[in-house]
């Protein structure tokens, strides 16, 4: 290299913006340019000498030992590490570390430092973007899932892993057909980017085959370009709002028709007590043998069905409020089982309970529990045709499948949960939700106002009262209770 080469290349050396230095062997200076020196406030002379490493930031000296160690047994590499300024001030720079081979030994490196602190910054900033992005889909209690534009699952937030029982990991990459359904998904996608959508509610099953009712947004993702890569949709489970909704419903259906009832038991006694008197007063107007008289008999007993029929709309339409004291369930059941046995006995149905002893205390009235038990134990064994099995089971609120107590009744309110499952013909899934309407019923000669009655008084003991069942596995009501009275 002649003279005017080597010049020109220490210009150019000299006058860079990078840190350009050599180490010797001991991976100390031999030479820095003027820009390291600018860059840590030490003047050339002071670095020669000195070693490689106290140019390094703590924190990063490991990194840089074992990438100088690498050099010197002839690998080039290239790193990013920390160094520190005149002020002290940690910058990052990418590095690059080359041997300089004389007779194929390492006897030294040539080192080229590029300041990228602008750069670390920006992604620091573009990490801390994503976590907090990520952080705040994170804590909706919305459920949030993202698909790419085949339909995959691309993230699943905390929110959708609560609503529909799945992980994030378990789900990621898989259709959304096979987590949401099929129809469910149609529905949702089809409202993708639309405007104008009247309703916005889907039913879906969970990993646990619960169904729940979801409200749903759906949105087109797009790229910084405006073009679509992904569909986001945003839901949130709406049961409880479903249940309460069918809850106002039923109530005011219960309200009207009571009326309704009212005015008709009243207007409908009167007349059938005059039809009662006069068949009466004819049958004794025949003898014994009157063949006639056997018709008149048929209207008594026709008279007196409906006067039976009177007295259940009665206790439809004018409930009186109940008394309430602490009763043992045991004893309520008891009572209930001396009207009942024989028919049990007949019908071939075991009959089991199991009580918490220290848990089977209801504040109720004595007679309404024992009408409402009543009600559903003639109801259990009807299903019964061929025998089976009938467990009354009492335990503390939400502990197997009972119900958990409203988020209105505070922790110092203790709830009681009766629960009596049969093994008989079941109902059907269509009916599940109609029967505790009033007049509803599946039997030929039922009134449809019993289970009216019961979820009247449940209601009215601040108490309530659901229904699970399968067809051809059988049925199981569970009521819940106060243990005491409730706090205001």
């Amino acid at each position: 290299m002649n003279e005017f080469m080597r010049l020109n290349y220490q210009t150019l050396i000299e006058n860079v913006q990078d840190l350009v230095f050599t180490l010797n062997s001991n991976g100390e200076f031999t030479y820095v340019n003027p820009r390291l020196a600018e860059f840590t406030g030490r003047g050339k002379i002071e670095w020669l000498g000195n070693c490689y490493e106290h140019l390094i930031y703590d924190e990063d000296l490991l990194s840089a030992r074992e990438n100088l160690e690498k050099t010197f047994r002839g690998q080039t590499r290239s790193f990013e590490v920390r160094v520190q300024n005149h002020d002290g001030i940690a910058v990052y720079f990418s590095t690059n570390l080359t041997p300089i081979l004389e007779n194929g030994e390492v006897v030294g490196i040539v080192g080229i430092s590029r300041d990228i602190n602008e750069r670390m910054k920006l992604q620091q900033e573009l990490t801390e973007l994503k976590n907090f992005n990520e952080s705040i889909i994170e804590s909706m209690q919305s459920g949030l899932i993202t698909l790419d534009l085949n339909g995959r699952i691309t993230s699943f937030n905390s929110g959708a892993q609560e609503a529909l029982e799945y992980k994030s990991a378990e789900v990621r990459g898989m259709p959304v057909y096979d987590i949401l359904g099929k129809d469910a998904t149609d529905v949702i996608l089809k409202h993708n980017g639309a405007t104008s959508v009247p309703k916005r509610e889907v039913t879906v099953l969970t990993k646990s085959g619960r169904e729940v009712y979801i409200g749903f947004t759906v949105t087109p993702r797009l790229d910084d370009e405006g073009n679509k890569v992904g569909t986001i949709i945003s839901f949130k489970d709406i049961s409880q709002i479903k249940s309460m909704q069918a809850e106002v419903i039923r109530m005011d259906r219960l309200a009207s028709l009571g009326v309704l009832a009212s005015g008709i038991a009243h207007e409908i006694k009167n007349p059938l007590a005059g039809i009662k008197a006069m068949a009466q007063t004819m049958e004794e107007e025949f003898d014994g043998h009157d063949k006639r008289k056997i018709y008149l008999e048929r209207i008594v007993r026709q008279v007196n069905r409906l006067d039976e029929l009177l007295k259940t709309f009665f206790d439809y339409t004018r409930p009186r409020p109940p008394v309430r004291k602490i009763h043992h369930v045991r004893d309520i059941v008891h009572e209930v089982l001396t009207l009942v046995d024989k028919k049990i006995v007949e019908k071939q149905i075991s009959w089991q309970e199991k009580y918490d002893d220290d848990s089977s205390f209801v504040f109720a009235d004595f007679h309404q529990i024992q009408q409402v038990l009543l009600n559903l134990i003639l109801n259990a064994i009807d299903a019964m045709k061929d025998g089976g099995q009938l467990i009354l089971t009492v335990a503390p609120a939400g502990s197997g499948e009972g119900l958990k107590a409203d988020t209105k009744q505070n922790e110092n309110n203790r709830f009681v949960n009766i629960s009596l499952a049969d093994t008989g013909a079941g109902i059907q899934s269509k009916n599940l939700e109609a029967i505790f309407d009033p007049f509803f019923t599946t039997k030929s000669q039922g009134t449809g106002l019993g289970l009216s009655i019961v979820y009247r008084i449940i209601n009215d003991h601040d108490g309530k009262i659901s229904v699970k069942s399968k067809v051809g596995e059988g049925t199981t009501m569970n009521i819940l209770l106060p243990s005491k009275e409730l706090s205001v």
